[in-house]
């Protein structure tokens, strides 16, 4: 099977749409929006067959903050996908390693991903030198009753705010494409972006569980609260930690403190 590896074009969505859908099962109205977004985000690579696209991977740019004032360019490496008929062939990696070499063609200074699921941080270490380099840990309460004075806040507003909490640590920032899609994935299903006593918090709510992507500064009684508010049981919570489960995949990861604050990875 001799298939070729290339950027995407506009002319290529349509198909790498229908890829996506297939691998991941988004709603449609999400995907377009990716598609819409992905200029602003980054670029994406297709793996190709007599004029078929049947694998794509995407490259989105971020920032690295360190605590001493130093900023790396971050590339993410996401939504990885090849159609089951080409699975065990080696076509993911090769997606994962052109997005690798695009990112350092624009002088990234370290890619990253996040694996899909446990199983694959074994794979991406061998396949492509992505070893695990941050942490988190994840702990649950259960719904309270509401409270007054919970806001929703737009993508650039949680951004902003988000910014401001993180000076002085090892943390990750964005561009507000990156921002504004993630915003769709909470808001495709029941969640958001919300600041209570200027605390933040951000997820969404799937099988009556609130899934809590990023907590800052939050006090003991806004996630029970803001769980009741969106009609959740209870939430799960994802919190940066220097040592727990593995999160973030990096090449050369001892460049990317096992503590560093994420958490918005688009899953």
């Amino acid at each position: 099977m001799i298939y070729n590896i290339r950027e995407y074009t506009r002319e290529d969505t349509s198909a790498m749409r229908s890829l996506w859908s297939d691998a991941f099962g988004d709603p449609s109205e999400l995907i377009d929006f990716f598609f819409e977004l992905l200029p602003s985000m980054g670029t994406g690579f297709v793996a190709e067959l007599d004029g078929e696209i049947f694998g794509a991977a995407y490259v989105l740019d971020a920032f690295l903050h360190l605590p001493g004032g130093e900023t790396k360019k971050l590339a993410y490496i996401y939504a990885v996908s090849v159609d089951e008929s080409a699975q065990g062939r080696g076509i993911g990696a090769e997606l994962t390693r052109a997005c690798m070499r695009n990112a350092w063609d624009y002088s990234a200074d370290i890619c990253c991903t996040l694996p899909a699921e446990d199983s694959l941080y074994d794979w991406y270490e061998s396949r492509c030198g992505l070893a695990a380099a941050s942490y988190c840990n994840y702990e649950s309460v259960s719904a309270s009753s509401e409270l007054d004075g919970i806001r929703r806040l737009s993508a650039d507003e949680y951004g902003f705010l988000r910014e401001d909490m993180l000076k002085g640590k090892a943390h990750v920032s964005f561009y507000y494409g990156y921002l504004r899609f993630q915003e769709e994935i909470f808001t495709s299903s029941v969640g958001g972006f919300f600041e209570y006593q200027g605390g933040l918090v951000c997820g969404y709510v799937e099988n009556g569980i609130f899934y809590v992507k990023e907590a800052l500064g939050d006090t003991p009684e806004f996630i029970p609260a803001l769980c009741a508010s969106l009609g959740a049981g209870k939430a799960v919570i994802r919190r940066a930690s220097a040592h727990g489960e593995r999160y973030i995949a990096a090449y050369q990861s001892k460049d990317f403190p096992p503590d560093t604050v994420w958490n918005l990875t688009l899953d």
